[in-house]
C-alpha cells in the first residue's frame, strides 16, 4: 500500500492507499490501537452492501456496530445524538476508538461524535466513496448541518488513521462517482500546475475508472490536501483554498434543501462559477483563459431540478462558514493550478456570475 502522512506533530497520522486490502485492515487497526474497544458507525446502505466485511470487522475487533440512515438530510444533530446515545449506553470509554465506515456523511458525523464523546476519543476513517477518499476523510473537519446552512455545527478533530481502498468504488453508483470526482477535479485548480496538467491529461481515464490512473489521481489529491492541512490545520489561512467552488456549492445545496442535488454536483457548478468570477474580476490572466476553458469543458455539468434564483443564492452565501467581517470569502483562480482568497468582491460581479452560469448555461439533458 502507498502511504501519505498528514504531518501535525504528535497528532500526525497515516493515510493508506491501495486496492483490495480488506484482509490487512483489521490487523492494521489492532496494531495501531492495541487494546482499545471499538465502535463502528456506518449507514444502512453500506451495511447491506458490505455486510460480510462489517461482520468480519465486528468479530475481529469485538466491535459495536451502529447504522445511521443514508443521506445528507440525516446529517443532523438528532443523528449525531443517536450515535452518542449508543456509545454511552454501551459504556465505551476514553480509550475507545470509533470507526467511520462509509461516505462523507458517515465520516463527518462520526468524526463529530468522536470529537464530542467524553470530550474527544480517537477515530478511524474508512471512506467508501470517491468524495470521501479524496476530501472529507482527510483533514479533521467534522460536522452536522443546520437548517441555516451546511456544516455549521462541528469541530476540528483529526482521525488517527485513514484507510483508502479503491475496491469500494466498484459498488458506487455512477452518479455518486461523478459527484465524488468533482472533489478530485477541484484539486486541479489549487494543487499546482502539475496537478492541473495531470487532470487535464487523464480526465477521461479517471472517469473510465482505469485503476492505476484513478488511484494515482486519488493519491495526488490526498497529497495536496495533506500538505495544505499540515500548514494550516484550522483554516486561518491557505486551508480555505480547499473550499474552491464551495461557497457557490453550499448555497446551491441550501437552495435545494440538500435533497435534489448531490454535494459533488453542486461543487461542479460552484467550480464553473468560481472560474467565471475569476475571469470577471481579472484574477485570471488573459494568457491562462484558454487553458481554463479547456479544463472546464472536460466534466460537463450535471442536470439541475430547475433554474435557481440568483438573489436567493447570493443571500444564502452569508450563512456560510467562510463569511468574515460580514464579507463573503471567495476562492478564485489565477494561473493554472493556483487560486487565491478574496473577500472584497462587488455584489454586482457575483450576481452577474450567478446569472451567466445559471441562466444562460442550462444543465445537460
Amino acid at each position: 500500500m502507498q502511504q501519505i502522512v498528514v504531518a501535525l506533530g504528535d497528532r500526525s497520522y497515516p493515510v493508506f492507499i491501495g486496492s483490495d486490502t480488506f484482509k490487512e485492515l483489521a490487523v492494521a487497526i489492532k496494531k495501531e490501537f492495541h487494546g482499545a474497544r471499538f465502535a463502528l458507525v456506518t449507514n444502512t446502505t453500506i451495511q447491506e452492501l458490505y455486510r460480510s466485511q462489517i461482520e468480519q470487522l465486528q468479530h475481529s475487533l469485538d466491535a459495536l456496530v451502529y447504522a445511521i440512515p443514508d443521506g445528507e438530510k440525516y446529517k443532523t444533530i438528532d443523528t449525531w445524538s443517536g450515535i452518542l446515545d449508543t456509545l454511552l449506553e454501551n459504556r465505551l470509554e476514553r480509550s475507545s476508538v470509533i470507526i467511520a465506515f462509509g461516505g462523507g456523511v458517515v465520516g463527518d458525523i462520526t468524526g463529530f461524535a468522536a470529537a464530542s464523546f467524553l470530550r474527544g476519543v480517537k477515530y478511524i476513517q474508512i471512506p467508501t466513496t470517491l468524495l470521501a477518499m479524496v476530501d472529507s476523510s482527510v483533514g479533521g473537519k467534522t460536522a452536522v448541518n443546520h437548517r441555516r446552512g451546511k456544516n455549521l455545527i462541528g469541530a476540528f478533530h483529526q482521525p488517527g488513521l485513514v484507510w483508502v481502498d479503491t475496491a469500494y468504488l466498484s459498488t458506487l453508483p455512477e452518479r455518486e462517482f461523478i459527484a465524488g470526482y468533482a472533489e478530485l477535479y477541484k484539486y486541479a485548480f489549487i494543487g499546482g500546475k502539475e496537478m492541473f496538467d495531470f487532470v487535464m491529461e487523464h480526465h477521461d481515464d479517471m472517469i473510465a475508472k482505469k485503476p492505476g490512473i484513478l488511484q494515482e489521481g486519488i493519491r495526488r489529491s490526498i497529497a495536496v490536501k495533506a500538505r495544505i492541512v499540515s500548514d494550516d490545520e484550522r483554516e486561518r489561512g491557505n486551508r480555505a483554498l480547499l473550499n474552491f467552488g464551495h461557497t457557490f456549492a453550499h448555497a446551491l445545496e441550501n437552495y435545494y434543501n440538500y435533497e435534489k442535488i448531490l454535494h459533488g454536483e453542486a461543487v461542479l457548478w460552484g467550480i464553473a462559477c468560481a472560474c467565471d468570477l475569476g475571469v470577471r474580476i481579472g484574477t485570471v490572466p488573459e494568457d491562462s483563459r484558454k487553458a481554463y476553458e479547456a479544463l472546464l469543458k472536460k466534466p460537463g455539468m450535471p442536470e439541475l431540478p430547475d433554474t435557481p434564483d440568483c438573489e436567493h443564492l447570493y443571500d444564502a452565501m452569508f450563512s456560510d462558514k467562510k463569511v468574515s467581517g460580514g464579507k463573503i470569502r471567495f476562492i478564485v483562480p489565477t494561473s493554472p493550478g493556483k487560486s487565491i482568497i478574496k473577500s472584497d468582491i462587488d455584489r454586482n460581479a457575483i450576481i452577474a456570475t450567478l446569472t451567466r452560469i445559471f441562466k444562460t448555461q442550462p444543465a445537460n439533458d
